[in-house]
This record gives C-alpha cells, structure tokens and sequence, in this order.
C-alpha cells in the first residue's frame, strides 16, 4: 500500500505546529545512517563500526555503556570493533541508535510539564520489549521492530516542542480526566501524537513498515491490506506500549489504563508467551542502563502499586462500561418460539417476556421442571442470570451467578465446546451449585450467535426426580441456537435504533432526544415532581472558527464543548446538542439558583480551555453564552421553556456574549430564525 494514504496531509500537520512543517530538524547524521542499516541483510561489521566511529561522541557514550556494570565485561573494551565481535552487531547498532536519538529527543528544550526522562524511559521499555514479542513470534527482523519501539510516541517529542498546544500543556489539561488519551489529543490539539510522528518520520525517510508501526501502535489496522510481517510489527509494538503504561512505565509521569486494539489478540496468541519472563528481562535491561540515562526503576512496591492502581481503574471502567450497555445488550428484537418440531416467530420487544416465552416453550415440550437463562458478563467473568421458569410455582427459584474460572468445568466446557453437558458435581464448584439448587444433576445448554457462545440455558428435574437425558438436551439446543441469534438481532437493532437519538458529530444527544427528554421532565414536574431548569448554550462567534480555520476545526471546538457538558453534569442531567452551535442542558430536580451555578461553572471550564487552546486558535478565543430559565406554571409546553432560556441567551449575546443570564418573567421570548 502507499504510505501516503494513511497519513494526515500536510496541512493538517501545519495546523497544529508553531514550525513550518518543512523546517523541522532532521535526527542526527549517525541515526540516518544506522536506521538504514537496520534493513540491510548485508550490512557487514566493519560498515557499523565506521557509521558509529565518524562521530566521536556517540562512540564514547556506546563504550561507556558497553563497560558498565550491566554486561560484566572481564576487560576493558576500548574499540567499537571489539564491541560488536563481543556483543554482536545488533546490540551494538542498538545502542549506537538510542545513545545518538537520545540527546535529540530529549534535549532541554520544551515545557517542564512534559517529563522527558519518563519518556525515554517508555520507549526503551517498549522497544526492548516489541523486540523480545517480536522474536518469540517469529518477526523475521526482531531489530526493525527495536526501532519501531524506540520511535513510536517521537510524535509526543514534536507536539512538545513545535505545537501549537505543547503536549505538557495536554497532559495538565488530561490530569483530572478519564478520557481515552489519545481521542482527546484529537479533540484538544488537532492530531493525535501517533499522527504527528508517522508523518514525520515518513519525511525523514524510515522504511515504511517502521512509520505504520508509529502510526497505528493505538488505532485500528485490520482493514489495511498489509503482509503478515508488518501486521505483527505493528501488533508487538502496540502490545509493548499496552504493557509498560500497565506497569507504571508510561511515557509521561500519571497512571493511565491503555487500550489494546482487538487485531493485536488475533495476530499474536497471548496463551503462548510468558509475559512474567518478557517483563523480567526487560527491567534487567533498561535498569542495567538506567545509570547512563539518568533515570530510576520504580520499585517492587511502586510497580505494585502501580498494578493495583490499574486494576482498580479496569474495574472501575468495566463497571461503567457495563451500566451504560446493560440494557442495550438485553433489548431483544425477536425470538422463534418452539412447539414440537415447529418455530414460530415472538413478536414481544421485552427481553424478561421473550427469555419468559422462550422458556416456556422449552418446558411445554420436554416437561424439565425448572428452567435458567444465563448471558455471559464478560469483563466480570461471570454467568449472570438473566431469566428463570418453575411452572409448579412453591419455593422462589433461585437466583444465581455463576464465576466462570477454572473451577466451574462443565460451565466452561459447555461454552467453550458449545455442546450440551449433564453437570453432575465433578468439582466443589460443582457441588456448592447442586447443593443450592437441590438437585443431583443439572443440564446445561449453550446459546450461541455466528459461532460464538453468548449465554446458557439450565434445566433440572427438581421435583420429578426423572434423569436427564444428553439426546433432549441436544434437540434443546436447537432452540437455543435460536435465541442467540435473535438476541443478536434485537441486538443491531437496538444499536441502529438508537442512533436516532445521537449526534453523530458529538456523540451526545441530539435534537429528537432532547425534545423527547424535556416532555418527560415536564410531564414528571406537572404531577409532582421537581423543578427543571433548562438551559441553551451558545459558541460565541461560531462562524470565524469556521471561516479562519477552517470545518474541521469548527467540528473539534463543538466535541470539546460536548465533552466538557458531559464532563460537569451530573447522571440525571440531560446535554445534547440542539442544532449547529448551540447545545441545551435540562436539569431535573434543580431550582434556578442551582441551574445558574451550573451554567456559570460551565462557562468557566470552557473559558478555561479556551485559554489552552488561543495557541491553536490565534485571535479566537473559545467562549460561550449561555441563557437559563426554569419551568413556571405558566409555561404549558417544553417549548415555552426552550423559548425562555433562548430569549435568555440572547440577551446574553446582545450584552456582549462570554455570560450566563437568566430568564426574567417579564422578558418576552424571542421568535428564533428560522
């Protein structure tokens, strides 16, 4: 494929550095020429020597490496030659590139706010790291994937140092936030850092599987059409950067849980490394050099810490992942019901009477005497269940969620094989399960969906006693095989369904939605409930962001904005977006006063980023209005509110725009343009 395809264009590039993109330093003579060594099969050792040798400094540093304490040299090594016949020409072609890249990429210009010895630190890491994954993979060129390592966050170096927004100014504004670092770059600063350093490296003249690597070490790269060698190049360098950020070795001074791209999992098998012993080897590595670059290891305790830190947060955001997709994953579209031999369709939406139908038709049909539908929680590695059927009525059934570890056999068998299995007590797990459900045996079916297992059904004979039987339980599976795939459906369709409701720029609410939402917080208010307050929200000047910097600016500032009302709302507030450049915020059980304060703490965060981005905006600063009004007895409609809070706006714009005004009772509402 053309390089030139998957780079950002040059004026782009422009938009977000200080520097003329043409005026950019190039790396050092020496790394030039070592990086072309890196792809050569026939470089010989007398040719590294005399690259690394034409400059005295880098030779000096590389021996002063070679002979400290991390290799244990018995003599002194006073030549490069030496060098390379003791420690082979790969290792000291590495060393020559870090030591010659490293007062380059980590010289003392630049913010303070950026820690360059965090950084550099990182990308040893991660280089030497790539490299082992690469080698135990079987990359053909372990060292072209060094350097793909040691390169691939250089955009960060040059946002730092060129950018309109430095990157030390990003991560202050990143200090406090749960955000996906690399989406905010986008939104904050123009381009990401693995944008900004593919290109440049492209103008330096890299080998282009070395500049995909840097580009794609944290987006998608499954649909590229790519040899099986550059795809696993790419896939160790992203899964080494996964690791160090994981282990507190990230490239800037906070904790951060990264995200690793699916393609990574299916081009290297995890199952099949020991990552205890890749890590290992990597900290004895870069702490064996550690001295020479003036940085510390973290220690035991720290990486501890670190780790805890990070599972802390893993939680944390599976958990939020989990109550936002919880009803979106069980909002079921369809399901075929059995009788007999014969299917027929189930018109119900609701996912507890579809699984309730479902289950009754199993029951009708085989006589079980009682029934369970499990869905898999993947991120908390559990059957949770999800429905439940005993037709002789009695005792409550039981509720239960099932851990899937290495305890729960049949469980996992079951799923993992999709057939159906007759659990019968082969482990503790096992037997605490029947002990609860009073039984001897259980049945156990798996549901599946485009050949992935998504749940089970379990069936006993609780009160009958009868034995259960492996030949019902396959014809059982049939109808389980036609649930999953209509959970899959109602799936779709519930994704497609919703994105009726979601701005597709900003990817909050929009108009459809926020109608829909105000009916209902007047409705509620009416008969009982809480004051609304609602409010509209303006970009002052909308239009010049536009005019001087074009659309894909204005299209950033509107995300930032949604980005910031999510960020000061609370979880029963409402923010969307409106139309073009106003957004609207409705607040349920808030009074004016608190809704003013809302609005003023809004202005400020916007202002405040504003500030941070006059570097990338010259001449524009990023402010809003903001008009507020709260739901009256005169008010008949959610319209009237709209209109209070938009006569509100306007006059807040009239009187000079960057302000919050409230709705006065006497003000008559503005007629809006058309």
């Amino acid at each position: 494929m053309d390089i030139e395809e998957i780079l950002p264009e040059r004026q782009d590039v422009a938009a977000v550095l200080r520097e003329d993109v043409a005026n950019l330093p190039s790396p050092p003579v020496v790394a030039v020429k070592l990086l072309k060594l890196v792809r050569r099969e026939n470089a010989s050792t007398d040719e590294l020597t005399r690259v690394i040798e034409t400059d005295p400094a880098i030779s000096a540093k590389v021996l002063r490496i070679v002979n400290s304490a991390h290799y244990g040299l018995r003599n002194k090594i006073s030549s490069i030659g030496h060098a390379v016949v003791l420690l082979g020409f790969a290792e000291i072609r590495n060393l020559a590139l870090e030591v010659s890249l490293f007062e380059q990429l980590t010289g003392k210009h630049g913010r303070h706010a950026f820690d360059r010895t965090f950084f550099w630190r990182h990308c040893l890491s991660t280089a030497k790291l790539a490299q082992a994954i690469a080698a135990h993979a079987g990359h053909p060129d372990p060292s072209e994937v060094y350097v793909a390592g040691l390169l691939h966050d250089v955009g960060k170096i040059v946002t730092d140092v060129y950018g309109r927004i430095t990157y030390g100014a990003f991560l202050i504004h990143m200090a406090n936030s749960d955000e996906v670092m690399e989406e905010e770059e986008r939104k904050l600063i123009g381009l990401g850092h693995d944008d900004v350093g593919a290109y440049v490296c492209a103008e330096w003249g890299l080998p282009d599987p070395i500049v995909l690597a840097i580009k794609f070490h944290h987006q998608r790269f499954g649909r590229l059409p790519l040899d099986s060698d550059a795809r696993l190049l790419i896939a160790a360098v992203a899964l080494a950067n996964f690791i160090t950020w994981t282990q507190g070795l990230g490239s800037a001074k906070m904790l951060r849980h990264p995200i690793l791209q699916p393609e990574v999992e299916e081009i290297i098998d995890l199952s099949a490394f020991r990552f205890g012993d890749l890590i290992r080897r990597m900290d004895e590595e870069v702490k064996g050099i550690a001295e020479f670059y003036e940085f510390s290891f973290p220690t035991t305790d720290q990486f501890r810490e670190n780790l805890l830190y990070n599972n802390l947060r893993l939680c944390r955001m599976n958990t939020k992942f989990y109550y936002m997709h919880d009803n979106l994953k069980h909002k079921l579209h369809s399901l075929h019901r059995i009788k007999r031999s014969i299917v027929q369709p189930h018109q119900s939406l609701d996912p507890e009477e579809i699984i309730r139908s479902t289950l009754t038709a199993i029951q009708q049909d085989f006589h079980f005497d009682r029934l369970f539908a499990f869905g898999i929680d993947r991120p908390l590695g559990l059957l949770t269940q999800t429905g439940g059927l005993d037709p002789h009525g009695g005792r409550p059934l039981p509720h239960i969620n099932i851990p899937l570890h290495k305890k729960a056999g049949a469980f996992l068998a079951c799923l993992r094989n999709q057939e159906p299995r007759i659990m019968e007590g082969d482990s503790r797990a096992e037997q605490n399960i029947l002990q609860l459900l009073q039984v001897n045996a259980v049945g156990l079916v798996p549901i599946t969906s485009n050949s992935r297992s998504t749940g089970l059904i379990m069936v006993d004979n609780y009160r009958s006693r009868l034995e259960l039987r492996i030949e019902e339980l396959e014809a059982v599976a049939i109808i389980a095989n036609e649930l999953g795939l209509a959970l899959e459906n109602a799936r779709c369709y519930e994704e497609v369904k919703s994105l009726a409701f979601i701005d597709g720029l900003t990817g909050i609410n929009n108009r459809v939605a926020l109608d829909r939402y105000l009916d209902k917080a007047v409705a509620r208010s009416r008969a009982g409930g809480g004051p609304v307050t609602l409010g509209m929200v303006d970009v002052d000047y909308f239009k010049r962001f536009n005019d001087d910097f074009g659309h894909l600016a204005g299209d950033s500032v509107l995300k930032l904005l949604a980005t910031i009302m999510k960020k000061v709302s609370r979880p029963t507030d409402v923010v969307g977006r409106f139309g073009g450049e106003e957004f609207m915020f409705i607040l349920r059980d808030t009074a004016m006063g608190d809704g003013l304060r809302y609005a003023e703490r809004l202005r400020r965060e916007v202002a405040k980023l504003g500030r941070l981005l006059t570097e990338r905006f010259p001449g524009r600063p990023l402010t809003i209005s903001i008009g507020v009004a709260a739901l009256e007895s005169t008010m008949a409609r959610g319209t009237d509110l709209v209109k209070a809070a938009d006569a509100a706006l306007y006059r807040a714009k009239k009187n000079g725009r960057n302000q919050v005004r409230a709705h006065r009772t006497t003000e008559a509402p503005r007629a809006r343009s058309a």
